[in-house]
């Protein structure tokens, strides 16, 4: 069975723009807090751990998202994240993001991640535990499902 990283956010004031909806910088902000949130679950290590100890980065080369409903102050975001692909080089991940109690996918991003060596910032071979670790996430890329 696959593992899906789920973590539900509050919708805060500060990130309601003047229509009364999130936007969407608040929304990409948000996407990368639960990448963060995301390692502990997947490898056992913060993203800190990630960075500083293992010497590993993993950013974004490359996303596209699309939007289908707007999140609202008040709303609980619910953040799933599973991944579509694992090369030597990078890593595709899936982002859905709905709200509790409504079955509606509000927007997905899938997100390309480059795998760099924090010292040099060159590419790198992903390490086989972090591919052992994401392997668990991986999902058919095809499949249209709802985060909640």
């Amino acid at each position: 069975m696959t593992s899906v990283f789920t973590r539900d956010y509050a919708v805060r004031f500060g990130e309601i723009d003047h229509a009364g909806v999130m936007y969407y910088p608040a929304l990409f902000d948000r996407i990368h807090k639960a990448f963060e949130d995301f390692w502990p679950e997947a490898l056992g290590k913060t993203y800190a751990e990630v960075l500083g100890d293992d010497g590993i980065g993993f950013p974004l080369i490359d996303t596209k998202t699309t939007f289908s409903a707007p999140f609202r102050f008040g709303d609980t975001m619910r953040v799933a994240i599973d991944v579509v692909r694992i090369g030597t080089r990078s890593v595709t991940f899936r982002v859905r993001l709905g709200a509790t109690g409504d079955e509606r996918l509000r927007a997905e991003a899938r997100m390309v991640n480059a795998v760099i060596a924090m010292e040099s910032f060159r590419p790198v071979p992903l390490p086989a535990a972090y591919a052992e670790a994401l392997g668990p996430y991986l999902v058919d890329p095809h499949v249209v499902e709802s985060p909640a």
